[in-house]
């Protein structure tokens, strides 16, 4: 039995015990809500962005899974200099980058211009990705990791929630560009929180201004990585010309991969890692979350606004459900798996998962494109918010706390490398689903397929740790 941790020991309560809800949090906590802010807010506004530059429904899923690859390559990249230069430094330069690409994204005049500025966000949110975890892993007291990463998960998701709902108001009153300039203030407010925040005096286990051991970069591991990142790319987006060498080239990349990065000592990915099973477990958990998240981003607004006759606004609402109440269930599941272990909640938060989302599989192909009620849609996708809530944050801190503060950003990197391929194969999954058009039966079986994958994603999570394990 978990008992609680006495004077003296990591994570103990006292007078010097770090608070959770801190500068250092609060600031890694607005940095983290670009990306999801910036990705649920344009999920709404696909349908205009699709019409005002006379693009199919798969071309403008690109502008999903072209942002989300990038990032993948990104993040190895973005781990290393992390754990070189240090998170804050690294942090500080990832929300300024990300501010000035959402100026260009929103001054875009031809979407191949929309599509490099993406681009240009997915560098900078990979920086801001694996800094902001590693601020609240070295922030928060060690026995109450879980509890913290509740906390973030709960502030990251609160954004995601109101995401489409800002998002369908501003394209609803002004235009889709100014959803991208909202980053501008977010950023300022996250490089002044951690930009005077102060690690020595939090107690914090690394210090995050110039690590002591640097890292260097495999330039060689990450070329690799890249490649094999845009021959997967290509293989989903490209049906016809790249699929063919594509997918002959994929094996002989992934081989080369793995044959270069197990012979050199500072790898761009460190297969190392996947020797420890509850790390395993979190990486392929997080991989099947967001190809879940990803491919709903896709089919509910199309569904809302073609099919049932919907606005954005009306879209914002239905998918304001599923991020609500994940923000409410993360700290709720953070909490709890500092109790009974981190499989528990994963597993169980999973298994909702996939019940809403077959219960939205049967009813949307039963009731087709008159039938369907949005207050139904919504509750459903509630629940998979409640799946997604409980699940996050142990499978988050299982990850990270299975490695040592000298390997956080390589870990961190690595997880979030997951995570973001995850949501590359969810858009490109519900690209492919809908082909040229938006029908009732294709976003229908586009739920099943998910309402899968969440039954794969509750079989792997068993190998997170259980109360045991954590305790020790």
């Amino acid at each position: 039995m978990t008992t609680r941790p006495g004077a003296g020991e990591p994570g103990a309560a006292g007078p010097g015990e770090t608070r959770l809800l801190n500068p250092a949090m609060l600031g890694a906590a607005s940095g983290a809500i670009l990306v999801p802010l910036n990705s649920t807010m344009l999920a709404v506004a696909l349908p205009s962005v699709m019409n005002d530059f006379g693009v199919s429904p798969a071309a403008v899923a690109s502008l999903v899974t072209v942002y989300l690859g990038a990032v993948v390559i990104a993040m190895p990249l973005a781990g290393a200099l992390g754990d070189r230069l240090g998170h804050r430094r690294v942090f500080l330069a990832g929300v300024g980058a990300f501010a000035l690409s959402s100026v260009l994204a929103a001054a875009a005049g031809a979407f191949i211009l929309l599509i490099v500025a993406r681009v240009l966000q997915a560098a900078s949110g990979a920086l801001i990705s694996t800094s902001a975890v590693a601020l609240v892993r070295a922030a928060a007291p060690v026995r109450r990791r879980g509890a913290a990463f509740g906390l973030f998960d709960m502030l990251v998701t609160t954004s995601a929630a109101v995401g489409p709902f800002i998002g369908g108001l501003i394209v609803s009153l002004l235009d889709w560009r100014w959803t991208f300039l909202l980053a501008a203030p977010v950023a300022i407010t996250a490089a002044l929180s951690v930009g005077l925040w102060h690690p020595s005096r939090t107690g914090g286990e690394v210090p995050l201004g110039a690590p002591a051991t640097p890292r260097p970069v495999d330039p060689v591991g990450l070329a690799l990585l890249a490649g094999l990142l845009a021959a997967l790319l290509a293989l989903l987006l490209d049906g016809q010309t790249l699929a063919l060498p594509a997918g002959l080239a994929l094996p002989a990349l992934l081989a080369a991969l793995v044959w270069w990065e197990r012979r050199v000592e500072h790898p761009a990915i460190d297969l190392r890692l996947f020797s420890r099973r509850a790390y395993t477990a979190a990486v392929a958990g997080v991989l099947g979350a967001t190809v879940i998240l990803h491919a709903t981003l896709v089919l509910v607004p199309l569904l809302v606004e073609r099919i049932l006759r919907g606005d954005a606004l009306a879209s914002g609402l239905v998918l304001l459900g599923i991020f609500v109440l994940s923000a409410v269930a993360a700290p709720i599941g953070g909490r709890w798996s500092d109790r009974v272990g981190r499989r528990a909640p994963a597993v169980i938060g999973s298994v909702i998962t996939a019940l809403g989302f077959g219960i939205l599989w049967l009813y949307v192909a039963s009731n087709g494109t008159t039938g369907a009620s949005l207050a139904i849609l919504a509750l459903l996708l509630g629940a998979v918010g409640v799946g997604f809530g409980l699940a996050g944050s142990p499978r988050q801190t299982a990850a990270l706390e299975s490695v040592g503060g000298a390997e956080v950003g390589m870990a961190a990197s690595t997880y979030y490398t997951g995570r973001y391929l995850g949501g590359v194969v969810g858009a490109s999954l519900a690209g492919l689903v809908l082909g040229g058009a938006v029908t009732a039966g294709g976003i229908s079986l586009g739920f099943a397929i998910l309402s899968a994958v969440a039954v794969a994603v509750a079989i792997v999570s068993l190998g997170l740790p259980g109360q045991a394990t954590v305790a020790r």
